[in-house]
């Protein structure tokens, strides 16, 4: 059976796959519609809802952005400045909490400095997938790794990794961490 990994060239292409994997983002996670917004502002991909009722914004591209996470905030901005709209749109969302929403961006890959930034912040982060996009038999599937902002659950440069040394030669000639 041939499988192999391709490049998706079409942003729709893309947001297509995601429609139909949206359970690998979050399980419970369903989708209430998409794109939203104006050509000032990026657009929300897609508005989903999380299993606690509160939206979850999607935003996607084929090709690396280092303004993903400017868009992301944007989005957000977008979203709360016009909730007397969402609410019409989407009854099903919470849109009565004072938090902004929650955005996921989706991407081949992202900057080593904005990965940097969002360890330094954790908290105010978006959840980050990299995608991959594999055709087995004609057919597409995307594989979505979620970039793990919380040093915690990445566990610390200390740890030993089987197969990785966890030491290395620093400048003096000493093993450093």
């Amino acid at each position: 059976m041939p499988f192999k990994q391709i490049h998706l060239n079409k942003k729709k292409d893309l947001v297509q796959l995601i429609r139909d994997t949206a359970s690998m983002i979050e399980e419970g996670v369903e989708i209430l519609g998409g794109p939203l917004g104006t050509e000032e502002f990026p657009l929300i991909d897609l508005v989903m809802k999380d299993r606690n009722g509160r939206p979850l914004l999607i935003l996607a591209d084929v090709r690396p952005d280092e303004n993903a996470l400017l868009n992301a905030d944007a989005q957000s901005d977008w979203f709360v400045k016009n909730l007397s709209v969402l609410r019409q749109l989407f009854p099903s969302l919470d849109l009565n909490k004072p938090v902004p929403p929650r955005a996921a961006l989706i991407y081949p890959e992202f900057p080593m400095l904005m990965k940097r930034s969002l360890r330094a912040a954790p908290l105010l982060s978006p959840l980050l997938y990299q995608y991959r996009c594999f055709e087995v038999l004609d057919q597409r599937f995307l594989y979505l790794e979620r970039f793990q902002t919380d040093p915690k659950k990445q566990g610390s440069s200390g740890d030993y990794i089987e197969g990785l040394h966890p030491f290395r030669k620093g400048f003096a000639g000493e093993e450093v961490e």
